[in-house]
């Protein structure tokens, strides 16, 4: 359908007027009254009232991506060229500013993405593809997985919370990023924000070979943000028995309810497990996808 001659286009650099402020989603409503500097937005109304808004990061740099944090169109204007019309001058605006990409992060189920994704390609993105699998469930879910039931570690691996590390480990965990773990899993990045009662460190004979790094997400939700067993130990299921005995210990936590744990979709041994003996009805799958488009 061919874009009509009424569509305006307004940009806003530090704040989003007050009609806007309904079509950003709750995680970025924080950005309503004072934008960062790095933050711009591009709002769309038909004579003069606002029926979309699309909200993006801007890179310190021109020649690094910008990416775009969130966008929508009123469902009653859906399906009239407007989320493309939208989408073309806000990658117009981005290369006159000297912007060479544009990268987009969603969160969808599988399902659901079926309907973006011909937006998207629509718009001259690449396909988008799985970038994290994120899942949701109460924490007594896992309790009846047979596996959780099942299985332990041996006699020679124990268990400790994260403030258990000494400085020497420490030491040693952190020259050891980039060599045998990678840094997408460094234990320690936003320490701040770990629960270091509930992160577990893992060792055998001793010496710290993993951990399972938890988060508060939210009053009754835990976040699951890091899970990592040295080789050999992979191969051992050894990282399947360290979530089978957390998850045992969790069912019983005195503040949390509710669990959410994802991983990354390269990790594809993981994300093959997960499916065959995690996902159900009772557990919520949602997929991170990712696609990008070449301002050229």
């Amino acid at each position: 359908m061919s874009q009509p001659a009424r569509l305006e286009f307004v940009i806003f650099q530090r704040a989003i007027p007050n009609e806007f402020h309904a079509y950003l989603s709750i995680e970025h409503r924080s950005v309503l009254k004072q934008m960062p500097h790095f933050y711009a937005a591009l709002g769309v109304l038909i004579e003069g009232k606002p029926v979309g808004i699309s909200l993006i990061h801007l890179p310190a740099v021109s020649q690094r991506p910008a990416k775009l944090l969130d966008f929508y169109i009123d469902e009653a204007f859906r399906r009239q060229g407007i989320g493309r019309a939208l989408m073309n001058q806000l990658c117009l605006l981005l290369k006159k500013a000297g912007v060479q990409e544009l990268n987009v992060e969603y969160l969808r189920s599988e399902r659901d993405q079926t309907m973006l994704s011909p937006f998207f390609q629509a718009c001259d993105f690449d396909l988008p593809v799985p970038g994290i699998y994120v899942y949701s469930s109460s924490l007594q879910v896992p309790q009846e997985f047979s596996w959780v039931k099942r299985l332990s570690l041996p006699e020679s691996f124990t268990t400790s919370p994260f403030h258990s590390i000494s400085s020497e480990e420490r030491d040693r965990i952190k020259v050891g990023v980039g060599e045998w773990y990678p840094s997408i899993l460094d234990p320690f990045a936003d320490e701040e924000l770990i629960d270091k009662g509930r992160s577990v460190i893992l060792r055998h004979n001793g010496a710290v070979v993993g951990w399972l790094i938890f988060e508060p997400f939210d009053d009754k939700t835990i976040l699951c943000k890091t899970m990592f067993v040295r080789n050999p130990f992979q191969r051992m299921a050894r990282g399947v028995a360290l979530l089978a005995e957390a998850s045992r210990r969790m069912a019983t936590d005195p503040v949390y309810t509710e669990l959410i744990f994802f991983v990354e979709a390269e990790n594809q041994p993981m994300v093959k497990f997960l499916k065959k003996h995690v996902c159900s009805q009772h557990i919520k799958e949602e997929i991170l996808w990712r696609t990008h488009k070449t301002l050229d």
